[in-house]
């Protein structure tokens, strides 16, 4: 008896089964719940983004999809535990580039070789705020006090390594001023702060601050588009105030899921998620939080995720 020969022919065979069985998951995908972790705190922008696109998206699949809030650890904790499930579709989460930043550190539980990107969903512009009864009435006022008083004003942000820690850094640069940076543990977080008046200003996703910038308690001095939005036409670019190294910055927001999803289910997600976004839902949730589009299918997107893991590692 060869053993070499029956070795090769029985794990071709079970390969050969392996294929089938993805096969056959593939054609009947979705036929059960889909677990949805969000890593970020509850009534987070982030937390708002997945569960409207959640309810365009069940619509489409003819599925339930479950959200399932795991914030901690910068979103470590959360996308751990969805990147070890098994990759069958059942599992996906959502994160912003606030996931390669994390991934590129080298610190996480997990690499990015453990994540398959799904599709890439939109983007929410960057802004620089402050509590509603703040005396910086404007940028000008907030680079000023910043000048005379190095390092006192607390500028806090999402995380201790992220796009806030980096976003920052750009201003103080482009600034010539010296902050101190708090970092917090999610977007609500933040908000939280600066309604409480704990730090002096912070910068955070747009969608995060609507509904209190227009109820009159958060003051946003800056935004990062390189043009004034039709929404909020006061409030001036970074690049109109001199930072013209900020134009067009924008936080993008996708679906992911653990490595080895079979192609089938792929396409599936992908083809799902650009078909959910044409949704009245989702157009209005976009309209309202004045979101811009900025959609990728999964290769395209893999791609995109994966050079934006290496470029945020050589910093």
């Amino acid at each position: 008896m060869n053993v070499f020969k029956t070795s090769i022919a029985a794990a071709a065979a079970v390969t050969g089964m392996s294929l089938v069985a993805s096969g056959a998951i593939a054609q009947d995908y979705p036929n059960r719940e889909i677990e949805w972790i969000i890593p970020f705190s509850p009534g987070s922008g982030a937390d708002t983004f997945a569960r409207t696109l959640i309810g365009a998206t069940e619509d489409v699949l003819d599925a339930t999809i479950v959200p399932v809030n795991r914030e901690g650890g910068g979103t470590a904790i959360g996308v751990a535990a969805a990147a070890s499930a098994e990759a069958d579709g059942y599992t996906l989460f959502s994160q912003s580039d606030t996931l390669a930043l994390g991934l590129s550190t080298g610190d996480w539980p997990v690499g990015v070789d453990d994540i398959q990107a799904v599709a890439r969903i939109n983007a929410d512009y960057k802004t620089l705020i402050v509590p509603g009864g703040s005396e910086f009435e404007s940028y000008e006022d907030f680079v000023s006090f910043a000048q005379e008083n190095p390092g006192e004003l607390r500028v806090g942000g999402v995380g201790s390594r992220s796009w806030s820690s980096f976003f920052v850094r750009t201003i103080v640069e482009g600034a010539d001023i010296e902050v101190t940076y708090i970092p917090y543990d999610g977007g609500s977080n933040v908000v939280s702060a600066i309604l409480g008046e704990n730090i002096d200003a912070a910068v955070i996703t747009s969608s995060n601050i609507n509904a209190q910038v227009d109820a009159g308690e958060i003051r946003i001095l800056a935004q990062s588009l390189s043009e004034r939005v039709e929404e909020r036409p006061d409030v001036p670019t970074f690049q109109e105030l001199g930072l013209k190294t900020i134009s067009d910055d924008v936080l993008w927001r996708g679906v992911f899921a653990p490595a080895g999803v079979p192609e089938e289910v792929l396409q599936t997600l992908s083809a799902a998620f650009e078909k959910a976004i044409q949704s009245p839902e989702w157009q209005e949730y976009m309209e309202r939080e004045a979101q811009q589009p900025a959609f990728m299918g999964y290769e395209e997107f893999n791609t995109f995720f994966r050079d934006a893991v290496a470029g945020y590692s050589e910093e």
